[in-house]
């Protein structure tokens, strides 16, 4: 689900460092939570880091501020980051979680790295020649849910759809039947929201 597009320039790291880094970002690293831990369902992430493509490329012409960047500032890097139709629920938790892999590979706490997360419009996203949907992708996700590896902690909930473990307070939250559901984004709870009121038609 992710395309993750990494400029360096050219010369700065050899290929080994470069596999290295691709590595870094993939969508299961990525997608972790902060901490290391995982915070998503782990057949969820399965499923995820098999639709993340990692693509690293040096470029020959770089500028920065109108010069060359000069070799003894450190490296510098440019991720694009296209994702889906989720990209602005996406965009603090990948800045933060790339900028961090970066830093970690590089050894400093302060990568000069610019990172861009992009998303698509609804229906720009295709998988084995068809245009997916938000709900077409959450589908794919829910097949994919295994199931919590341990016990919800106090303060949380998981998101009913993907299978995603929320805090309670920053949770998007549905009321249904007396019962008050959880979700990570607006997109799982408008699915959600959506087959309850099919179960109810049938």
């Amino acid at each position: 689900m992710l395309f993750i597009e990494l400029l360096v320039p050219m010369g700065v790291f050899d290929e080994h460092e470069r596999r290295r880094l691709a590595g870094r970002l993939s969508g299961r690293r990525l997608l972790s939570a902060a901490d290391g831990q995982q915070a998503a369902d782990p057949g969820v992430i399965d499923l995820l880091d098999s639709l993340t493509q990692v693509v690293v490329r040096e470029e020959e012409i770089w500028m920065a501020g109108g010069r060359p960047p000069a070799p003894a500032h450190g490296p510098r890097y440019v991720v694009n980051v296209i994702a889906g139709m989720w990209g602005r629920e996406m965009s603090e938790h990948l800045i933060a979680r790339i900028t961090a892999e970066l830093a970690e590979a590089e050894g400093n706490p302060e990568p000069r790295a610019v990172v861009h997360v992009i998303s698509l419009p609804e229906g720009s996203y295709g998988l084995n020649g068809q245009a997916q949907r938000s709900a077409d992708v959450l589908q794919l996700i829910e097949l994919a849910k295994t199931g919590p590896v341990a016990p919800v902690p106090d303060g949380m909930v998981i998101d009913p759809v993907c299978g995603a473990t929320v805090p309670s307070a920053d949770a998007v939250t549905l009321k249904h039947d007396g019962q008050t559901y959880g979700f990570c984004c607006t997109h799982c709870r408008g699915h959600y929201a959506k087959q309850l009121g099919e179960a109810e038609a049938s």
